[in-house]
């Protein structure tokens, strides 16, 4: 069904909102997606702070062309979803590479990180990143260790003590 006049200005609207802001997104063939397929992946995007949409091509050029976004957008054909992340690109990414790996669709075409265009495999490499929270921690337990060797050097320090006055004790005590 064709689209009014309005409707194609809404859309476009919104495109150039998606793009604006200095957002990373991901752009992913979704010629053989169904429903149950995009509504799993929304689902998994959302709770990784990011959200899917598949677009008009012909728009989507259009409003990549009036906010400055890299030239490779005028590149897309077929049919053509976007990937938004609100934040930190590590979870969708892996949201998107779980889908990719469980049905061996959404192929990434490419994506565009930090205003820079990274290839459809800088992207899967960004799935195998470890999230914020996991380097974080990991972080912390470094931190801890050399205090952990610590404490247990010195428990056993006065282990062996208690142990050696225990035995003087014993031998004078006979």
């Amino acid at each position: 069904m064709a689209k009014t006049k309005e409707q194609k200005n809404a859309m476009l609207k919104q495109y150039k909102d998606l793009l604006s802001n200095g957002r990373n997104y991901f752009v992913v063939d979704t010629d053989r997606v169904g429903m149950t397929q995009i509504t799993e992946l929304k689902k998994d995007l959302k709770e990784s702070g990011a959200t899917f949409h598949v677009v008009k091509n012909t728009l989507f050029k259009i409003a990549a062309q009036e906010t400055d976004q890299p030239t490779k957008l005028q590149e897309i054909e077929d049919a053509t979803g976007i990937v938004v992340c609100e934040e930190e690109p590590i979870g969708p990414a892996k949201a998107l590479k779980k889908l990719q790996k469980a049905y061996e669709i959404l192929k990434t075409k490419f994506g565009v990180l930090f205003g820079e265009i990274a290839e459809a495999e800088k992207v899967d490499q960004l799935a195998d990143i470890s999230s914020r929270e996991e380097l974080l921690a990991k972080l912390v337990g470094t931190m801890n260790a050399p205090l952990v060797g610590f404490m247990s050097t010195s428990r056993g320090n006065a282990r062996q003590f208690v142990s050696t006055l225990s035995e003087i004790q014993k031998t004078r005590s006979e």
